[in-house]
């Protein structure tokens, strides 16, 4: 429990960049030129439950032995759940009532979700050798959680 609080602000700082890069890409891709000041606030509200459900699902201390395709399922289906809550409550989602919101919606969070999964293997292979090393460290038993 220790090492999963410790891991926490990292989680949480590490979805934050994450959601302004894909906020970012995609306005540029829309043709956004401005990105209000509150939205990176609502943004950062949205990363803390983001970065400690991540820290849950991806972390070595609560799910040690399951394959990362179940984790990731672990991971997104709350977090779509809690983005959708965010995104009415922030007035990012205002057409509840059409079916098309819905389907927006899951579009923009499996682009979303595709460009997470592409900063963090990127990640990984920039990190390569120490990331491949805890890996085998973790297969073997190891210490709970990434230092």
């Amino acid at each position: 429990m220790k090492n999963f609080m410790k891991n926490i602000p990292g989680q949480i700082a590490g979805t934050f960049t994450v959601m302004t890069i894909c906020f970012t890409i995609i306005s540029f891709a829309l043709d956004v030129k401005t990105i209000p000041v509150t939205r990176l606030a609502e943004l950062f509200l949205l990363s803390v439950p983001g970065g400690i459900w991540m820290e849950f699902s991806f972390g070595t201390c609560f799910i040690k032995k399951m394959a990362d395709a179940k984790r990731a399922c672990i991971f997104v289906v709350p977090f779509a759940a809690v983005t959708f809550i965010c995104g009415v409550i922030f007035r990012w989602i205002t057409e509840l009532t059409r079916i098309g919101t819905y389907v927006k919606f899951v579009g923009i969070f499996l682009v979303c979700l595709g460009i997470s999964i592409l900063l963090f293997e990127l990640e990984h292979r920039i990190r390569g050798k120490k990331y491949t090393e805890k890996l085998k460290e973790y297969q073997k038993g190891g210490k709970c959680n990434e230092s």
